[in-house]
């Protein structure tokens, strides 16, 4: 899992939106003992969402150099904003418990699935001479499709590290394997496709003979 966060870039937070969010995080962070700012990140994203208030309260009743005034003034507490909230991430240091102190939105952190060994893993005879239909059920999370397996006796044991077998890959989770010697026993594994740093978690072997 990755480290918790802060948001960092509010360009997209409508006009109200924005002003109310400025207005939590630096007041969460004011006086916050749990950081400190050598700098003037945070008087600067104060002085900015001031200007910022101003700006917007004054385009209600204003004119169209009004609406300027508030974008430009946007822009800037934008990138105030983004400067604080970029310190802060880099003091709290994935801490959530200090990240939730400052009245900043936490920013989404995505996870990574590591994959499971493979759900019933199935071989048998297909339609047509020299034919093995593998197959795995699909498992309850996001897997980036199957990896079968299979090893030629012909060509001498099979390796115990099955990394080093024949591969067929699919981008669903059954292969039909065609060209293989009618009447020889092969051995077959399966493993679920993760992330391609993912190390794959083969299944049992599965040794049958292929039909003619």
């Amino acid at each position: 899992m990755g480290k918790s966060k802060i948001i960092t870039d509010y360009g997209v937070y409508a006009d109200d939106t924005l002003e109310a969010t400025a207005q939590s995080g630096i007041t969460g962070t004011t006086g916050n003992a749990n950081f400190t700012f050598a700098g003037k990140e945070l008087s600067d994203a104060t002085t900015a969402k001031g200007d910022y208030s101003k700006a917007l309260a004054a385009v209600a009743t204003g004119n169209s150099a009004d609406v300027t005034a508030k974008n430009q003034a946007k822009t800037g507490l934008v990138e105030k904003l983004a400067v604080l909230c970029g310190s802060i991430n880099l003091q709290a240091g994935g801490d959530l418990g200090k990240l939730q102190t400052t009245g900043f939105p936490l920013a989404k952190v995505g996870t990574h699935q590591q994959m499971g060994p493979v759900l019933n893993f199935q071989v048998n005879r297909g339609s047509n001479a020299g034919t093995m239909e593998l197959k795995v059920d699909k498992p309850n999370y996001t897997d980036h499709g199957t990896v079968f397996a299979y090893w030629d006796a012909a060509l001498g044991d099979a390796p115990t590290n099955i990394d080093k077998w024949f591969h067929r890959s699919s981008n669903g989770h059954s292969v039909s394997l065609t060209g293989l010697t009618p009447g020889k026993t092969y051995p077959f594994a399966a493993a679920y496709k993760g992330a391609d740093s993912d190390p794959l978690i083969w299944s049992a072997i599965i040794s049958k003979m292929v039909g003619d």
